[in-house]
C-alpha cells in the first residue's frame, strides 16, 4: 500500500492541471489514477479551446469574477498554445465580419458569441497530452487502473482500492480530487453516497448533430472555426445552442455501453467535404422527477431500440415531409441527397420517434433562424443524426476552494458540474488544487 498527500480520479485536462498546479506550490506527493491505459480523458476529442470566460464556465458556480476567470484563462492559454501543433482558428481582435454577422443573428432574435478558439484535432490527441505531461515532475500516474471503492478511514485519511490487470491494490490520501470526466461521473455519483458528498441534479443537453455540404457553412466557420449561436424559442421558451463545430469533420459514434450516442470531430491532417455541428437543448427537471440522468438514459435507449442498436440518421428533406429515411432514397439523386455523404454509418430513420415533441419544436424552430442568418443549411441533403445528449447532469454543491461537504473530498471537470469544455476543467482543477494546498500545507 501507498500513501500521497493528493490522491486524482481521473487524467483528464481537471486532473492534469490540478497535479502542475499543485506542483507549482511545492507539493510533490501526488498520484492521478485512471481506469484507461492512457492519460488523456477529454484530451483525446477534437481539441478545440475557447478562451472566453462565457464559454464553459459558470462564473457563479465556480465562485470567481470576471477578471479572475481571465487571469485563468491566460494562464491555460500559456500552457496550451505553446504546443507546436495547436493552432488558433478564430481570430476576434478588430474583425468587422464577426460584427456584421452578429447584427445578423440580432435581427433574426438570436445571440451570437465568436470567442478566440485555437485547435489541435484528433489525431493529434496523445500529442497534446504528452506536452502537458511534460510539465509534470514528481506526480505519479496509477494508470490502467479501476477505482473500485473510496472508504473513511480513521485518522483523516480515505483509503481507496482499485483493480488492475485482475489485482487489488490499495492507496491512501488525506485529499482525494475526484475528476472522472462525463465517462466516470456516474460511477463517482454512486461512490459519493456512500462518502455522505451531497449531490442534485442539473441540466442535461439532449438534441442532434447536424451534417451538412461543407460549402452551405464556410460563409461563417471561414470567420468563426466553431460559431456559438444560442436561441430562446418562441414556443416553450427554451434554451437551444449549437455546440462543437467541425468544419471538414466527421459525425462519430460515443459507446456508453447500454446505448451509443452520435458525436463529432474533426482531424487536423485529413478533411472531409462536410462540415458537423450539434444543435442542443437544455432541460431541466423539477418535482416529481427530477432525474435528468435517467431521462436522458430514456431517450438514449429509445433510439438504441428504434435504430436496432445503432443511433438514427434522417435527412432534411424527409423530415420536412413527415417521412422517415429509408436506406432505399438515402442517397437519390432525383431528392438532391447526395450533395452530403454521409461520414458515419448508423441507421436511417425518423429521429421524430425518439426525441419528445417539445425537443423536436424547439430544435425545428431553431434550425429554421439559423437558416435565415446562412441560407442553405436546411438544403434536403443535411443529415440529423440523433440522439446527442450532453451529461454535466450531476451537480456537487462545494465551496470557493470545490471542496463538498465533506471535509477532504473535492471535485472538478465537467463530470461534477464544474466545468463545460476543455479550457474550463483545466480551470476548474486550478482552482481546486489551490483550495487543496491551502488544506495540507
Amino acid at each position: 500500500m501507498k500513501s500521497y498527500d493528493v490522491l486524482i480520479i481521473g487524467s483528464g485536462p481537471a486532473g492534469l492541471f490540478a497535479a502542475m498546479e499543485l506542483e507549482k506550490m511545492g507539493i510533490g506527493n501526488i498520484a492521478i489514477i485512471d481506469r484507461h491505459a492512457y492519460t488523456a480523458g477529454g484530451l483525446l476529442n477534437d481539441g478545440k479551446l475557447n478562451f472566453d470566460h462565457r464559454i464553459g464556465l459558470d462564473l457563479n458556480e465556480l465562485k470567481i469574477d470576471v477578471d479572475t476567470a481571465c487571469h485563468y484563462i491566460n494562464e491555460v492559454k500559456a500552457i496550451f498554445t505553446r504546443f507546436p501543433r495547436c493552432r488558433q482558428v478564430t481570430y476576434v481582435n478588430k474583425n468587422e465580419k464577426i460584427d456584421v454577422l452578429m447584427n445578423i443573428a440580432y435581427e433574426h432574435g438570436v445571440e451570437f458569441i465568436a470567442p478566440e478558439q485555437w485547435h489541435w484535432g484528433t489525431d493529434n490527441g496523445k500529442a497534446i497530452v504528452d506536452h502537458l505531461r511534460s510539465y509534470l515532475g514528481k506526480t505519479v500516474f496509477l494508470l490502467d487502473s479501476e477505482v473500485i471503492s473510496i472508504e473513511k478511514r480513521t485518522g483523516h485519511l480515505y483509503r481507496v482500492a482499485a483493480r488492475k490487470k485482475g489485482k487489488i491494490f490499495l492507496s491512501d490520501a488525506p485529499v482525494i480530487l475526484a475528476a472522472p470526466g462525463r465517462s466516470g461521473a456516474y460511477w463517482f455519483r454512486d461512490t459519493a453516497k456512500t462518502l455522505g458528498v451531497d449531490h442534485n441534479f442539473g441540466p442535461i443537453d439532449v438534441g442532434i448533430r447536424i451534417e451538412l455540404n461543407r460549402k452551405f457553412y464556410e460563409e461563417i466557420t471561414n470567420i468563426v472555426y466553431d460559431p456559438k449561436f444560442i436561441f430562446r424559442t418562441n414556443r416553450h421558451k427554451d434554451r437551444v445552442r449549437t455546440f462543437c463545430t467541425n468544419p471538414g469533420g466527421r459525425v462519430r459514434l460515443e459507446n456508453y455501453g447500454q446505448f451509443k450516442l452520435v458525436n463529432g470531430d474533426a482531424l487536423s491532417g485529413r478533411k472531409t467535404s462536410n462540415t458537423n455541428f450539434a444543435l442542443i437543448n437544455t432541460v431541466a427537471l423539477t418535482t416529481p422527477f427530477s432525474d435528468t440522468t435517467e431521462f436522458g438514459h430514456m431517450i438514449a435507449r429509445q433510439f438504441h431500440l428504434l435504430g436496432g442498436g445503432q443511433p438514427i440518421v434522417q435527412r432534411v428533406g424527409d423530415f420536412r415531409e413527415g417521412r422517415r429515411s429509408a436506406k432505399s432514397t438515402f442517397d437519390s439523386r432525383i431528392r438532391h441527397f447526395e450533395m452530403c455523404k454521409a461520414t458515419c454509418l448508423v441507421t436511417p430513420g425518423d429521429i421524430t420517434l425518439g426525441l419528445p415533441a417539445r425537443i423536436v419544436d424547439n430544435l425545428w424552430e431553431s434550425l429554421k433562424r439559423l437558416d435565415k442568418i446562412i441560407p442553405g443549411i436546411l438544403h434536403p441533403s443535411t443529415l440529423l443524426y440523433a440522439p446527442e445528449i450532453k451529461f454535466f447532469d450531476t451537480h456537487f454543491p462545494t465551496d470557493q476552494n470545490l471542496e463538498t461537504n465533506v471535509c477532504g473530498i473535492f471535485v472538478a471537470g465537467d463530470g461534477t458540474g464544474k466545468s463545460r469544455g476543455i479550457v474550463g476543467a483545466a480551470i476548474s482543477g486550478m482552482i481546486a488544487a489551490k483550495g487543496i494546498a491551502g488544506k495540507i500545507r
